[in-house]
């Protein structure tokens, strides 16, 4: 019921030897140099500054697990997570500055009535790429200590999950507010490059590698275009397990879009439809889903073709057309 770090399953470490022990001190040295240049290095217009970069990069090479002057270098013993904590700051800093500069520039281009989700995302895109370079391995960090430190994946989950914030099922999970759905919304970006899949990365092992949770957290969508992208097999049972996903409202929550099912709100929607626009939308869930199902990503019966082959479609008269052309079935 809902997502919790509770039910974040274990991860089994992985002991980690690329370093050679007799070498442990002196590159210990090496990393305790690195981890305070992140520290110390105020970012410049929300991106990180040249060393930082060098920093992050070489940080990445580190090993997390072994050898123990190591380790104690990432989680020191008076100051467990002080470094975490600063990476994940910087993490969520340059989030923070590449909606900043996505919001200005969708501004700039279309009044806010006049914005379109095609502009949201080009400005999007476009902001995204300029931090690409320094926020993928900030990310890839973060995975890496995550993935080999349970405690430490726990602790970054809370940040991004606050414990004390009830998750709002009533808006899709890229438009929810917090950084979970900043990431989403990155994991989304057309041509996101290796950015998007490893905000991808990211979301699944804060959750800890567990599917069912994914799904649940960024809707059964979002999900199946990031794991048939990462070549991650979708479980048979993982639709049956989103189709009965309630949220901490008691609301069952639309598989696909990760929100609350509201049928009042559908049929709302329905009833402002003129008959060519439910034309157009009945037009353009037949093909999606005859493309999903060409694509293996999920195999069930396309529901436009079963309620044309029962009957439940009717011709539209001639009247309804806007140029009295051929009439759809």
């Amino acid at each position: 019921r809902g997502i919790h770090g509770s039910q974040i399953p274990a991860q089994s470490e992985m002991r980690d030897d690329s370093l050679p022990p007799e070498n442990a001190v002196d590159f210990a040295e090496l990393l305790r140099v690195v981890l305070k240049l992140l520290r110390v290095l105020e970012p410049s217009s929300g991106h990180l500054a040249d060393s930082a970069k060098q920093a992050v990069s070489i940080a990445l090479n580190f090993p997390t697990l072994h050898p123990d002057p190591i380790k104690d270098i990432w989680f020191p013993p008076n100051d467990r997570w002080i470094n975490v904590d600063c990476i994940v700051e910087l993490f969520k800093a340059t989030i923070d500055h590449i909606f900043s500069k996505a919001s200005l520039a969708s501004s700039l281009s279309a009044s806010e009535t006049t914005q379109t989700d095609s502009t949201r995302n080009s400005a999007l895109l476009c902001a995204s790429e300029a931090y690409q370079n320094e926020l993928t391995p900030l990310t890839l960090v973060l995975v890496r200590l995550m993935t080999e430190h349970q405690d430490a994946r726990l602790r970054v989950f809370h940040q991004v999950y606050p414990p004390n914030v009830e998750i709002d099922y009533t808006l899709l999970p890229e438009d929810r507010p917090g950084l979970a759905s900043q990431v989403v919304r990155l994991m989304r970006v057309p041509q996101g490059g290796m950015l998007q899949g490893a905000m991808g990365d990211f979301l699944l092992t804060v959750l800890g590698h567990d599917i069912k949770q994914f799904i649940m957290a960024v809707g059964y969508g979002n999900a199946a275009g990031y794991m048939l992208a990462r070549g991650i097999e979708m479980p048979k049972d993982a639709l049956d397990y989103a189709k009965g996903m309630v949220s901490e409202n008691d609301q069952m929550v639309d598989p696909v879009t990760g929100r609350n099912l509201n049928q009042t709100d559908t049929d709302k929607e329905l009833a402002a439809m003129t008959d060519e626009e439910k034309e157009r939308e009945a037009e353009r869930l037949f093909v999606l889903f005859e493309r999903l199902n060409k694509t293996g990503i999920i195999k069930t019966t396309n529901p436009v073709r079963a309620a044309a082959e029962s009957g439940r479609f009717k011709e539209l008269p001639d009247s309804s057309s806007k140029d009295g052309g051929e009439e759809s079935d």
